[in-house]
């Protein structure tokens, strides 16, 4: 097959707050058949029916030269239309010529031999990336011509690229059959017995002229049965694209459901966590593509689920000594505010918690004893580090519990990393999310010493 659906824009990694409502992705935002829109025609041939899937799509589809087809068709020019030229190996031609009525022509075989009437030629449209490989449909045109190209069509039965993508222009293909059926009901046709039918229907193209013959060992033309007549070519429009779900990490967090070319992102009750869910796009002919993303609840990007994480934390800039910050939260924040003018407030920094809970853990506020007014918040591991330690015991005075957060690697929150200011050592700022990655960027005085907490904002 020519033909490959293509990832337009990847999925985009998801961060959900716990209990967050569903969502609805769009695929064809994100996956496309660049050569079709979907259209299907159906060529019927005794009850047998061949399927071309039509490379239509602007861009990197043919849409005049389909729209020449299209117009054959929805005129009724190919009913009955006969495939008049077969070579093995290489190609089957129709689109020419109907037969109808040839039992009541015997005498005059000629008279049940139509020429399909031809519009304007179309514009040669071809292109390398629809080359002429076995099992495409191309429109057939007069020699020295590139843009002559007007009713006639055939499949190739070969890769036939190299001679005929390099000649009159190149032979513009605007299709292919569907599946291996389809191949099998063309191949089937180059195996019929070719016979020269120009006398004998008086028209000079029908040298190589494919014939069904009851009895193989006694030929005989009879009548329209003889012919690989197709009743007619019908087009329809399909789905260019199917999606599906293939992979999904963790069905627990999050069902992945395919509704109507949307997916919607159904997320469990109460559930936190990550699952990588895969996408698969797949073409009418059956190929397809995947796509990856991670879908977090709760994480990073998350809110965490503590209702406790309810009381807003303020961060205060020491003007008297920049790049250092002290977090205060009701009246301790209002008294800053009021009789504190050298810390300037910038905002909420995250909500906390001001009440222990099993599942939070405690940080603790120690106030810089060489830098009064500057302030280092650690869990408690680390400040019982700092107590005991004779070397910065004396650095620092210890005010105790500020407030109850995630701790770091929890995924139940927005992660806030620690950086020190390496131009006023001892000093640290917290930040989360774009902030965080701001300062990563832009200021390389601040030194990343890792995640410390999580916490809402």
């Amino acid at each position: 097959m020519t033909t490959l659906p293509v990832i337009t824009s990847p999925l985009n990694d998801v961060t959900v707050p716990i209990n967050a409502a569903d969502a609805t992705i769009n695929l064809f935002s994100h996956f496309d058949d660049p050569f079709s829109t979907g259209l299907v025609a159906s060529f019927n041939l005794r009850g047998s029916i061949t399927e071309v899937v039509l490379f239509d799509q602007q861009g990197q589809g043919a849409p005049l030269t389909t729209q020449n087809f299209l117009s054959y068709v929805e005129a009724g020019d190919y009913v009955n239309t006969i495939i008049h030229r077969s070579v093995p190996g290489f190609i089957i031609q129709g689109g020419g010529f109907t037969a109808d009525g040839l039992a009541n022509s015997l005498d005059n075989p000629p008279n049940a031999i139509g020429v399909i009437p031809s519009d304007d030629p179309v514009v040669n449209e071809f292109s390398v990336e629809r080359s002429n490989l076995r099992g495409t449909i191309a429109m057939a045109k007069l020699g020295g011509d590139p843009n002559s190209a007007t009713n006639q069509w055939f499949f190739n039965l070969a890769d036939n690229s190299v001679n005929l993508d390099n000649q009159n222009g190149g032979f513009t293909v605007f299709g292919e059959v569907l599946a291996e059926s389809d191949l099998a009901n063309i191949d089937a046709i180059a195996t019929l017995p070719i016979v020269d039918g120009s006398s004998f229907f008086g028209q000079g193209a029908f040298t190589n002229l494919p014939l069904i013959f009851n009895d193989p060992n006694n030929p005989g033309v009879t009548g329209d049965e003889n012919f690989v007549r197709y009743n007619n070519i019908s087009v329809s429009q399909r789905p260019e694209l199917a999606f599906s779900v293939v992979g999904n990490s963790n069905p627990s967090l999050v069902n992945p459901i395919i509704s109507n070319n949307q997916l919607v992102l159904d997320y469990s009750p109460e559930q936190l966590g990550s699952a990588e869910i895969t996408i698969r796009a797949t073409d009418l002919s059956g190929d397809f593509i995947e796509d990856t993303f991670s879908v977090e609840v709760g994480g990073s990007g998350g809110n965490g689920n503590n209702p406790l994480l309810d009381t807003a934390f303020f961060r205060f800039q020491n003007s008297n000594v920049p790049g250092t910050y002290i977090y205060a939260a009701g009246d301790e924040a209002q008294n800053i505010r009021s009789n504190l003018p050298g810390f300037v407030e910038e905002g909420v920094a995250f909500n906390a918690a001001i009440h222990p809970d099993d599942d939070l853990i405690s940080l603790y506020r120690l106030q810089s004893n060489q830098l009064p007014g500057t302030y280092l918040f650690v869990g408690e591991a680390e400040r019982n580090g700092i107590n005991a330690d004779p070397n910065f015991s004396s650095s620092f005075t210890d005010e105790g519990i500020a407030f109850y957060v995630h701790g770091a690697g929890s995924n139940q929150g927005h992660a806030f990393s620690r950086f020190q200011n390496s131009n006023v050592p001892g000093t640290y700022l917290y930040a989360a999310g774009d902030e965080a990655h701001g300062i990563r960027a832009n200021f390389p005085n601040f030194l990343d010493e890792g995640i410390a907490f999580e916490a809402r904002i």
